[in-house]
Formats: C-alpha cells, structure tokens, sequence
C-alpha cells in the first residue's frame, strides 16, 4: 500500500476514533501513520546501495529536465493505466504482457522516486553549503525524510506525493530509455620535444 493511501487511512481512522470516545489509541495510530510514511526511505537507501549508477543517471535527468519528466512520467501513469487495465480485462498473452509492463512501470516509479530524495536531500545540503551534497546516502536520506514529513500533511502532502511519483517515474523512464550523453573523448597530447 502507498504512503499517500495510508496516510490519508490513517487520518481517517482517527477521526474516526475521537468522535467514538477511543482518544488513548490516537497517539499509537499516529506512530504507525508515521512508520508507514517513512517506509519507503530505507528501500531508497537500498537502491542506492545496489544501483548507484542507475539512480544517479535518474537523479540528473530529473535535474536536467523537470519539465520533461513530468510529460513522461504523465505518459508512463496512462500506459501504466492501460496496461493494468488490459490484465485485469485480457485473457492469456494480453494479461501476462499487462501484468509485467504494469509491474515494470512500478519498478521504475520506485528507482525515480529514490533519484528524486536524492536530488532533494543534494539540494537542501548545497543549500546549507554542506560538504555532504555529493555524497548519495546522507542526500538521499534527508530527502527521503523531508518528502515523507510532506506526505503527512493532510491534502498538500498527497498531492507533492503524486506530482513527485509522476516526475520520478518519468526521468526513470527518460533514463532507462533515453540517449545517454557519452563523455568527452580526450585525445592523447604527444610530449613536446625540446
């Protein structure tokens, strides 16, 4: 379940308890609200473990163009749509197919994501002149908490959430599938002779 579903569960519920007089478990479901908004920081940390290259690639692309991430990232959430849909409507070939690009899809929602707390814990620590900024995993867990703090605020967090979501599965997209800038080639200088 996703921390936009959960939070907004969460709020819900305790409402829900305050106005049937169990106001002694408010404190505890705020704990679990605020266990399940955090969630995804540890398996940020993780990927950026095992796949630095590959979330750095997306970290820069969604630096590079927010703008065109976005575009992509909308593109990805309707083929995401559609491919879900065309698995829980198809039959046999046309389930399987919709199934692994819906799943497929996910995974890299999940990569860009994780690119987009790193970026935003790099930015914050630039910000702070910090010497921390190039470095992935303190990036990456500041962004990672300060996005999951936003997702708690009721309407406005789940919303970032979203906007954030669409944007990282669009550079993940725009990564994964895009022209990769190769780097310069430097020629050999022969040694001057004197």
């Amino acid at each position: 379940m996703k921390p936009v579903t959960l939070s907004l569960m969460g709020l819900g519920v305790v409402v829900g308890l305050g106005a049937f007089g169990m106001e002694r478990y408010v404190g505890l479901l705020l704990l679990g609200w605020l266990i399940g908004a955090l969630g995804g920081v540890p398996m940020a940390l993780v990927l950026q473990a095992v796949f630095p290259r590959f979330l750095r690639r997306t970290s820069e692309s969604l630096e590079r163009g927010p703008w065109s991430s976005l575009v992509v990232g909308v593109l990805g959430v309707l083929i995401m749509w559609l491919a879900s849909h065309v698995a829980g409507q198809g039959h046999g070939l046309g389930q399987f197919l919709g199934s692994v690009a819906s799943i497929g899809l996910a995974v890299v929602a999940v990569f860009g994501t994780a690119a987009a707390y790193r970026l935003l814990g790099s930015r914050m620590y630039f910000s702070m002149n910090s010497p921390r900024a190039d470095h992935a995993f303190p990036s990456t867990l500041l962004g990672g908490v300060v996005l999951s703090m936003a997702v708690l605020l009721p309407f406005l967090g789940a919303v970032a959430f979203a906007v954030v979501l669409t944007m990282g599965l669009g550079a993940g997209l725009i990564a994964l599938l895009g022209k990769q800038p190769k780097p310069p080639v430097v020629s050999p200088v022969p040694p001057k002779l004197s």
